[in-house]
């Protein structure tokens, strides 16, 4: 199947799934529900270290709900759906919807690389593969078609001057890629080249390397890649929540950030035991670093527009479709109104 009716049957099903899904379960108006997950999130991490408890400080309602995939495709299906109100994900994802007619907004920046963290597509120490030219004929993995990582896997290929039809892009959910490179089921994966546990993890196990220049950096330069954010209607019945919301993040993510540069031990003991409460993976604690920066405190046109810049030159966007202010606002984020006063 190709990669544009991939994109679109995915694209489709996520409105489909707006415009049919039955009601969600009566809830508190304006209160913001919150996908319960194993893994510690911000706020329980930032109370855990500093005492304080953000979510209360901030005056913001808000209900735990059963567990939710919040994030990329799935998380924007629900919150289209009412299930849900916050998702997160990648650019490509974002902006795909939003053509489509789907309407929401991001109002908190996410992940971003640091300078000094490494990422790329990894291989087993023992391959042939050296270098982008030499994944010419090899299966490459990635952990959904047609959204990030793919793109960026295409472009790295046609920077290094290798046909895309003769590499065998496939998904494979994260979780399991490290498993199928290590049985020769895969030669690539690609789902690594914006770094983090994934990453980590298949290198601190051994017999894996990382292929040079093949991060995302290496591709974009340094940006946010994702962001999070909710259903335009919410945002705009509900804006005194949804700056409730951004503020308690971002003092979540200043405690975080704080204690990390302090004593980064002191906060992978903090995650490994909140997980182990929750019934996570405490293991998982000793690849922890934060996924937000405080120099990317806010989303800003460039993050967004290189995305757009590439749909259009692609043919999938038109000139003048989508702008970067169509898929993001900082209107509610305390950081960007310091710096316009």
């Amino acid at each position: 199947m190709r990669k544009n009716s991939v994109i679109v049957i995915l694209l489709a099903v996520i409105l489909a799934g707006f415009a049919g899904c039955k009601a969600a379960p009566k809830h508190d108006p304006g209160s913001i529900r919150i996908s319960i997950s194993t893994a510690p999130n911000e706020w329980e991490l930032a109370d855990e270290l500093s005492g304080r408890d953000v979510l209360k400080e901030s005056g913001l309602k808000y209900e735990m709900v059963p567990s939710l995939d919040s994030s990329g495709l799935n998380g924007m299906m629900a919150i289209l759906g009412g299930k849900m109100d916050i998702a997160g994900g990648g650019w490509v994802g974002w902006i795909n919807v939003r053509a489509r007619g789907g309407k929401i907004k991001a109002v908190l920046p996410g992940f971003a690389l640091p300078k000094d963290k490494k990422s790329g597509i990894l291989v087993l120490k023992d391959s042939g593969i050296y270098s982008i030219k030499d994944l010419k004929g090899k299966t490459v993995a990635v952990n959904i078609l047609g959204l990030t990582g793919e793109y960026t896997l295409r472009l790295l290929l046609k920077k290094y001057g290798v046909p895309e039809e003769t590499v065998t892009i496939i998904p494979v959910p994260t979780n399991n890629q490290e498993q199928a490179l290590r049985s020769h089921q895969l030669d690539a994966i690609a789902d690594t080249m914006c770094g983090g546990v994934s990453f980590d993890r298949a290198l601190d196990h051994g017999g894996i390397r990382l292929l040079p220049d093949s991060g995302n950096r290496d591709v974009q330069g340094e940006n946010v890649a994702t962001g999070t954010g909710f259903r335009e209607e919410f945002i705009e019945k509900y804006p005194d929540q949804v700056r409730r919301f951004v503020e308690a993040n971002e003092a979540a993510r200043d405690i975080i950030w704080d204690s990390y540069t302090k004593d980064p031990e002191r906060v992978r003991r903090v995650y490994a035991a909140i997980s182990k409460r929750k019934g996570g993976n405490p293991d998982l604690a000793k690849y922890y670093s934060p996924g937000f920066l405080p120099d990317h405190r806010y989303i800003k046109d460039s993050d967004v527009q290189w995305w757009i810049d590439l749909l259009i030159a692609q043919g999938k966007l038109k000139p003048g479709q989508i702008k970067a202010s169509d898929i993001y606002t900082n209107e509610f984020n305390p950081s960007y109104k310091k710096i316009k006063k």
